[in-house]
């Protein structure tokens, strides 16, 4: 039988072409597994079947609660409120212009109440005002030096003046002033144990001395100043010394009180009841 092949046509598998096929057959051998099976799926895509895992996004950490340092309050102190007033004299108390009780040690007021004959007295003022200390009164003529306010310089005018509008009331609104009578002006200057005993006996002074308001209370007193009252045509003078033995039922004798005519300018201390 006649060979399928002449020897002059058996192909000659040349040295570059067995080197390729090695190389193919090593490539195919890495897919199988050990024991030369091969994954016909893995060896078809050449890409693993394994399905990748998503990363998962970390959750940022919770920032720590920053410590708050609480601002100390500073206590506050339970509000004092303010002491009664006081009036500790045994005679004299004090007020302002509003009719309150101040204090003994209030350094500013304009009314004194005598609480041993239950009046209450101006104080006067020194701001060239209606009510200055300085002013002078009198009952008829042109005589006196008063405030601007007035049209004449007569004790009535001043009473009238003091009372309208009631913001010019010393001892406040709710007290009329007026015109003190004589027996007042001259027992607002004598102490307490001049008055007369129960008996109805005078007593007498002890010794020679004049007879003012009490400065403490009454500071606006002028030295040598007479003043007008309500009752009588005399004007009491609180500069007029008194002789020792006389009956204080009689001061005004003595020189405390003397007549006056309606002409003499004189000063004016209002009672507000």
């Amino acid at each position: 039988m006649p060979e399928v092949f002449a020897p002059k046509e058996i192909p000659v598998i040349k040295k570059s072409g067995l080197v390729l096929a090695m190389v193919l057959c090593a490539s195919l051998l890495s897919a199988c597994d050990c024991d030369g099976d091969c994954d016909a799926g893995s060896a078809s895509s050449g890409v693993s079947a394994t399905t990748p895992t998503t990363p998962t996004t970390p959750t940022p950490p919770t920032p720590p609660t920053p410590v708050v340092t609480p601002t100390p309050v500073t206590p506050v102190a339970p509000v004092t409120p303010p002491a009664a007033a006081r009036c500790a004299d045994p005679r004299f108390c004090k007020f302002d212009s509003t009719g309150a009780l101040l204090d003994d040690s209030a350094t500013s007021w304009s009314c004194v109440q005598d609480k041993l004959l239950g009046n209450f007295w101006e104080v006067k003022t020194d701001d060239s005002g209606l009510r200055d200390k300085d002013w002078t009164y009198a009952k008829a003529g042109a005589a006196g030096a008063c405030s601007s306010t007035l049209t004449t310089c007569s004790p009535d005018a001043y009473v009238a003046a003091v009372n309208t509008p009631t913001t010019n009331r010393p001892c406040g609104p709710a007290r009329a002033c007026r015109l003190p009578t004589h027996a007042e002006l001259i027992y607002l200057a004598l102490p307490a144990e001049a008055f007369p005993q129960p008996d109805g006996n005078a007593k007498r002074s002890t010794v020679a001395r004049s007879y003012a308001p009490v400065p403490a209370f009454f500071p606006d007193a002028v030295a040598d100043a007479f003043y007008f009252n309500s009752s009588d045509a005399r004007q009491v003078n609180y500069s007029a010394v008194i002789p020792a033995g006389s009956a204080f039922n009689n001061v005004s004798d003595e020189g405390m009180a003397p007549a006056a005519g309606p002409e003499l300018a004189g000063h004016v201390r209002l009672i507000c009841n």
